[in-house]
């Protein structure tokens, strides 16, 4: 769903709000653009010596009653028209926020974090002001110009057309300034994308910059990027500064029309005094909106940049591949369902290598199947296109007969549950790190799950045990104790299918053989673990080989050693590594 399909949206739900505010916009104008009209009658009655006291008290009596009522009609309908810009600011930031959450695998990390936060925030709010504020801004300036262009024509078509004569450059100007107010938005746009992903990094990366002394190095960096946004908005600003004073010459050029050209139709006796007070009020009132126009396009503009750079995430995030337009209507049964993979090809969207090629697996559910290979052979992609972080081709991949393009992301990885190579840890409590996983699960079921990983021992050490704060990142905990608090929450999910990503690098090799040894017994439930060292898993039921994305040979641990080279050397490397670690 595009930026404009949401504002259409929220259009048709909150229309309310719009009727409501326009029509007091309308109300408000109407008598604002009046009170000349009284004006020229009390200068025409002065003029004509024909007026007393009262008549004049109750000329200015209706112009204080106009004013009073133009106050509350603003009081009404500006609120009005700001509270349906912020009714479209909260739903395009819902909306955003969920396709950002959808997006593939390969969407996200071609995307930096930073560029992504300035989409979400600076981009965001210059639509909800062109929307809210803007809209309300534009019609109010169309409604005056429209109105006191039709009295300034009652009182006198002849001078109203020379009065408009030095207003015939204003389309030029803003076409010529729209043009410019777009391009000057769109570099403080990418400059402030990059200040925001150049702050996220470096506070991100704080230890490794103290560690290494690079603290006069990122703040030269910052400084670049600080000043290049400072260049861009200045180059705005310089832009906008001419607008204005054209503008206002414009309109001064029309008020010397109005008192020379006027005055002489008013000797004349084409136009009356009231006439000329008249029409130099309402050129008065014109000044604003025509100068205001400048403010407009350049808020328009900046809206229409950021929409298109909002539209690019809201678009990467429906790149999913599906079969049908009834994909989300398959279902799939959470019991022993075996995962079958058919002939499996698959390219990085941008690379020319193939990652995974012509793969054929069996993977019955209640077994445990393990995976290794060099780096680079392809195990963590084949996890991700399971899990459809990354979309398969289709007919590949199955979960009993239904192909998993036709079943609803949710409700794939509810039936599989995947500990990733790097840990990630909330700054909250160990309690709530784990209750992300599944928010109704009882203390027994925690302590069974970090009891499965190994780690419940040292959690009942610690002062607050499960409410203990684990800080930024998880810093208070130890690599492993991280990567074990991870795999804990995955296996808090109860999911049919766990998908173990090496989850347990940072543990010791005995640790992490006992730990995957436990989770392979998990009656009916299946398993297929990757990890780097093959002695780890000779447990398993089956060990498939990778090599270069092709499948190079698959057995029990015993059968492998005999009949894969390959594999012999994957062993042979560990016991060497193990041997090493244990002399040092």
């Amino acid at each position: 769903m595009k930026t404009t399909q949401i504002i259409k949206k929220d259009i048709r739900r909150y229309w309310w709000l719009l009727v409501g505010g326009l029509t007091a916009i309308f109300c408000l104008e109407l008598m604002a653009l009046y009170s000349p009209q009284l004006i020229k009658k009390a200068v025409d009655l002065l003029a004509a010596g024909e007026t007393d006291t009262g008549r004049l008290l109750g000329i200015g009596s209706s112009i204080v009653a106009l004013a009073c009522g133009v106050a509350v009609l603003r009081a009404v309908g500006r609120p009005s028209m700001l509270a349906f810009g912020y009714m479209i600011e909260r739903d395009l930031r819902q909306h955003f926020f969920s396709c950002v959450i959808g997006l593939s695998g390969g969407g996200s990390s071609r995307r930096p974090a930073g560029d992504v936060m300035a989409r979400a925030t600076y981009d965001i709010d210059n639509i909800r002001m062109a929307c809210g504020y803007g809209f309300q801004a534009a019609v109010n300036s169309v409604l005056t110009l429209a109105l006191a262009l039709a009295y300034m024509i009652f009182m006198s078509p002849l001078l109203t057309l020379l009065a408009f004569m030095p207003m015939v450059a204003i389309p030029w100007l803003t076409t010529r300034q729209s043009k410019r107010f777009h391009q000057c938005h769109q570099s403080i746009q990418k400059s402030f994308a990059a200040l925001t992903e150049e702050s996220r990094d470096s506070v991100s990366a704080i230890r490794l910059i103290k560690v290494f002394d690079l603290i006069s190095f990122k703040d030269r960096q910052f400084d670049r990027l600080a000043r290049r946004h400072l260049d861009n908005n200045m180059t705005l600003a310089r832009v906008s500064a001419l607008y204005l004073p054209v503008m206002t010459l414009i309109t001064h050029l029309s008020q010397a029309v109005v008192w020379g050209l006027g005055g002489a139709m008013a000797v004349l006796g084409l136009l009356s005094a009231g006439d000329i007070v008249a029409f130099s009020a309402y050129l008065v009132i014109l000044r604003t909106p025509l100068v205001y126009s400048g403010y407009l396009i350049n808020l328009y503009q900046r809206a229409r940049s950021s929409g298109a750079r909002v539209n690019r995430i809201l678009e990467g995030a429906t790149g999913q591949v599906q079969i049908s337009p009834a994909a989300e209507s398959a279902t799939l049964p959470l019991g022993e369902t075996d995962i079958v993979i058919k002939n499996l090809s698959f390219t990085y969207p941008g690379e020319n290598r193939t990652a995974l090629e012509n793969i054929s697996l069996y993977l019955p559910s209640g077994s445990t199947t393990a995976i290794v290979g060099p780096v680079g052979s392809g195990k963590s992609t084949l996890l991700q296109l399971l899990t459809r972080i990354q979309d398969p081709p289709p007919g590949s991949i199955f979960i009993g007969d239904t192909d998993i393009l036709r079943i609803p992301p949710e409700q794939l990885r509810a039936y599989m549950g995947m500990a990733v190579q790097e840990p990630f840890l909330f700054s909250d409590t160990i309690r709530e790190n784990l209750l992300f996983a599944q928010p109704m699960a009882g203390e027994d079921e925690i302590w069974e799950a970090l009891g499965a990983a190994g780690l419940s021992r040292e959690i009942r050490q610690f002062p607050e045990q499960l409410d203990n704060v684990l800080g930024e990142g998880g810093r208070t905990l130890s690599g492993g104790q991280k990567a074990r608090l991870c795999l804990a929450r995955t296996i808090l999910q109860g999911c049919p299918f766990l998908l173990l990503d090496d989850p347990l690098s940072a543990v010791d090799n005995r640790v992490e053989a006992g730990i995957l040894e436990n989770l392979s017994r998990r009656t009916g439930k299946g398993c297929l673990i990757v990890s780097h060292r093959p002695q780890s898993l000779a447990f398993s039921h089956r060990i498939v080989v990778l090599e270069e994305g092709r499948l190079n040979a698959e057995g029990s641990h015993e059968e492998l050693i005999e009949t894969s080279s390959l594999y012999r050397r994957l062993v042979q490397s560990q016991n060497l590594t193990s041997r090493l670690s244990e002399e040092i």
